[in-house]
């Protein structure tokens, strides 16, 4: 008798034990479900631009209700373990635990039950079509269970940008992705893929999505370009659109772009249509190296305009494309054409191998000793006197099709063969008697640059311990860099923005330096997040920055929360 009520303790004790642990289990993951962020942000459509979508306040609060209450089921099942555990064969204690232990179960059912009919109900709201900026399913930011994030993602940029608003009617749709795309599943033949990418006024929803009969692509099959057939918006309006991207996306190798989506869309975003027409042609706004400079052999060649470009008219190898174009004399220098910051900056890199920097990487050298020249050309237009161009991509051209502005004069001739005119010459300008193509020349030494680029300051300060009081939810992230930077470096891989949102990069310069931003959706309060530069960032002269490093700074902003650890990279 003595031996079967000693084993009938050790039982309950064992049971109890494993309901605690059980317990806790669930008590964690309801404490996460209490504070998580759905990761929706409808205030742009609405016009709240300064708060979130009352449907994301609603879903928070049904998280926040229903994760109270499972704690609460959690700690009732804990208490009943412990009344019954102490009961010590007393028959009314073991009645009460068996009595609390069931109801607290049966409640944990229907709050489990909930919060499934709850999750599935807001992730059809997310995901039915009418999505706003937030574009994740229902997702946090980050790309969490699989679903892609602008930044941490396979999507490295596009265009129009998140939320952005005045964007001209006679806008084209540009999504570059960070490895290349299976093109048949995003363009069906010169065409937008209707079935995998959908781009309609966002209170139509996907039912109205608009007709795009042009569709390009770069070589690379990485950026993807889509004009649609007649103007976005009304010219009596501002209108939302928003672009989604299926799950059904594959990537060259076969894989699926996004795995792991719940629902039919892996991606969406959200822009405003103005009510105007862009007739306004690109200019250039600045260029590396400066006209006559003298500069070290592995200098980047750098273009930067005044707006986005279309990436197929100003990005490619030097091997067919030629609306860029350096040379030395008459030779073609061979290399490639990239385009970043968000459009806006292409960046010359040759193919000859001449060192490797500080990390390992290789650096490319252009010609040493050298006289080269860079042209710019205009693309064709449409029509004579007129700024659009025709889809011949013979030249560069904006994302409205405004053919560029070579000599900065506010109007697009054309390039040289139909505007009659000689190239603009930076080194000796003269807007009246030189016509839209551009071009400069400037002359190489054999010596090699080998100063790594430091950060002087950052935004938000790194402080002990973090940022005292915290930010505010729409806080600049950027980091002052003591040296010009090669903007193709500046990816989200290499800047990065971790913390459950959509971020993405741009920058701009000063004659001598460079100043990174990690552009993002608006934060969320309460919430840590971490922002790091790793030594993928390089400056102009291929030499990478070394995290950790910094000039005249109070503190040691890094990748490493103020603590520099040496080397390379800080991971």
């Amino acid at each position: 008798m003595h031996s079967r009520l000693k084993l009938s303790k050790t039982s309950k004790a064992f049971a109890c034990l494993f309901l605690v642990v059980i317990s806790v289990f669930l008590l964690t993951n309801f404490a996460w479900a209490a504070s998580a962020d759905v990761g929706l942000n409808f205030a742009e459509g609405t016009g709240l631009s300064n708060s979130q979508d009352i449907r994301v306040i609603i879903a928070k609060i049904i998280r926040i209700i229903l994760g109270f209450l499972g704690i609460l089921a959690v700690g009732l099942i804990i208490y009943a373990g412990w009344l019954w555990m102490t009961s010590e064969g007393n028959e009314d204690k073991v009645e009460q635990a068996k009595k609390i232990l069931q109801n607290a179960v049966i409640g944990l059912i229907i709050v489990l039950s909930s919060f499934a009919i709850a999750t599935f109900i807001l992730n059809k709201l997310a995901g039915a079509g009418d999505v706003g900026p937030g574009g994740n399913n229902f997702a946090g930011g980050s790309g969490g269970g699989g679903i892609s994030a602008l930044g941490s993602g396979i999507i490295d940029s596009h265009y129009p940008a998140r939320n952005q608003k005045d964007v001209p009617r006679n806008t084209k749709i540009v999504i570059t992705f960070k490895e290349a795309i299976d093109s048949a599943t995003i363009m069906a033949g010169d065409k937008i893929n209707a079935q995998n990418v959908k781009i309609y006024k966002t209170k139509d929803g996907v039912a109205g999505a608009v007709t795009f009969d042009v569709a390009a692509a770069t070589k690379d099959n990485k950026t993807f370009v889509f004009k649609p057939a007649q103007y976005l918006g009304s010219p009596a309006e501002k209108i939302y659109y928003t672009v989604a991207l299926s799950k059904n996306l594959k990537k060259a190798s076969g894989d699926l772009a996004f795995s792991g989506v719940v629902g039919e869309w892996a991606y969406t975003w959200m822009f405003e249509v103005s009510t105007i027409i862009d007739v306004t042609p690109p200019k250039i706004e600045s260029i590396i190296p400066l006209p006559g400079a003298t500069e070290p052999k592995n200098v980047v060649v750098q273009i930067n305009f005044n707006e986005a470009i279309d990436p197929v008219s100003a990005s490619g190898s030097s091997n067919g494309f030629e609306n860029i174009t350096v040379k030395d004399g008459e030779a073609l220098v061979a290399g490639n054409y990239y385009l970043s910051n968000q459009y806006r900056t292409v960046e010359f890199l040759t193919e000859d191998k001449c060192g490797v920097n500080s990390c390992g990487n290789d650096v490319y050298c252009l010609p040493g000793g050298k006289t080269l020249t860079v042209l710019a050309r205009a693309a064709s237009l449409a029509v004579s006197g007129e700024s659009t161009a025709t889809d011949a991509y013979d030249g560069v051209m904006d994302l409205a099709s405004n053919s560029l502005d070579g000599n900065g004069d506010g109007a697009a001739a054309g390039p040289q063969a139909q505007s009659q005119k000689a190239p603009f010459n930076a080194n000796a300008p003269s807007a009246a008697a030189q016509g839209d193509d551009y071009a400069w020349s400037f002359i190489t030494t054999n010596d090699i640059d080998t100063t790594a680029p430091v950060i002087d300051r950052v935004a938000p300060e790194v402080t002990t311990g973090g940022v005292t009081g915290g930010v505010d939810l729409d806080a600049s992230v950027r980091a002052e860099f003591s040296k010009r930077l090669m903007s193709n470096s500046l990816t989200t891989d290499n800047a990065a923005l971790y913390g459950e949102l959509n971020y993405w990069v741009n920058k701009s310069d000063s004659q001598s330096a460079t100043t990174v931003y990690l552009n993002h959706d608006q934060f969320d309060e309460g919430m840590d997040y971490r922002a790091e530069l790793k030594s993928g960032v390089k400056d102009i002269y291929q030499n990478c920055y070394a995290p950790c490093s910094s000039s005249s700074v109070v503190g040691t902003p890094s990748c490493c929360n103020g603590v520099a650890s040496g080397g390379a990279s800080c991971q």
